[in-house]
């Protein structure tokens, strides 16, 4: 059986469900999911600038030591967040890490990436991402967007995380069909927007700056230490005392989400700080909450935000004969 692996990121775990929709529909692969993590850079805090250099650079050959290579494989994906229209910083060092393919010919490749809304522009936040991917010798095929609940400024509703899962569900099984029987997809180009989103890259410096203005709040803190444990890039430290945060944050939000007893502040965004997990496949399921509204009737719903993007996924749905 033809193998294929799915290179993921993921902070509060919405890119991990769609990767788990992916990996049940390449029915045609055995696939494997690989979830991306930063080795923790907090230990080179004390050392010179050179010092750091050679610190970290030995901290990234030994966290890559036992990376899946995507030679091993006959599709490669990756999944990832959509943070200030972009892909998020640790994959994309992650991703220049990878090594070219072997084979004369390119290997398949797909990408697909979350974030809580359905802006057009987010549709092109991988495009520095696949430009890297193609010199390594990656052929891509998919290029897809998916809407999920968001991990901040505002929280979704039950209704608004079903529809989302339901949506999720379905687009994941086109855009696999699709893979399957080699029907390239759009990969997103715009010349337009091609200027317009390294504009926002300015947040991947924004959040190695910001990173350490995170703080805990030790006396509602119970030591459960989830929030050191969950984060994705291995930023939290706990000294003895206190939890300290590095400069290898990405606004991911998983500690502060994650918190049992929303004990994290993250700095000047805390203003939209939101905490509690969407319990996404359990509220997808539960018949007491109500049936969102599908198809063309979305009154319920900001008309730029969302409307546009489940008017477009219900077209594709429709004409490739899915249904919700």
């Amino acid at each position: 059986m033809k193998k294929a692996i799915i290179y993921v990121f993921s902070g509060t775990g919405n890119t991990r469900f769609v990767a788990e929709l992916y990996k049940k529909y390449l029915t045609d692969y055995e696939t494997t999911i690989y979830d991306v993590r930063s080795r923790s850079i907090l230990e080179t805090d004390n050392l010179n600038k050179s010092e750091k250099k050679l610190v970290l650079k030995k901290n990234k050959r030994e966290a890559f030591f036992d990376v899946p290579s995507p030679n091993d494989f006959d599709l490669i994906g990756f999944g990832h967040p959509v943070y200030g229209f972009n892909v998020p910083l640790p994959f994309f060092e992650f991703a220049k890490l990878l090594p070219k393919v072997q084979e004369k010919s390119s290997k398949k490749a797909f990408v697909f990436k979350t974030s809580g809304e359905g802006l057009y522009i987010n549709e092109f936040s991988s495009q520095k991402l696949i430009a890297l991917l193609e010199k390594k010798g990656l052929s891509f095929v998919s290029d897809r967007h998916y809407v999920m609940p968001y991990n901040m400024i505002f929280r979704h509703t039950p209704s608004m995380v079903k529809r989302e899962a339901l949506y999720a569900n379905a687009y994941a099984k086109l855009s696999c069909a699709e893979i399957l029987a080699d029907k390239k997809q759009n990969v997103h180009i715009s010349p337009f927007l091609r200027f317009w989103v390294p504009l926002f890259r300015i947040e991947w410096l924004y959040y190695r700056i910001a990173g350490p203005t995170l703080k805990v709040d030790m006396e509602k803190c119970v030591l459960c230490h989830k929030c050191e444990k969950n984060c994705p890039t291995e930023n939290i430290h706990f000294d003895g005392k206190k939890f300290i945060f590095g400069h290898r944050c990405t606004m991911c939000t998983a500690c502060s989400f994650g918190c049992p007893k929303c004990a994290i502040s993250i700095g000047l965004l805390n203003g939209w700080r939101i905490n509690g997990s969407y319990q996404i496949e359990k509220t997808s399921l539960d018949a007491n909450i109500e049936t969102p509204k599908i198809g063309k009737e979305y009154d319920d719903l900001h008309p730029w935000l969302y409307k546009k993007y489940y008017r477009k996924i219900d077209k594709k749905l429709l004409e490739a004969g899915i249904s919700l």
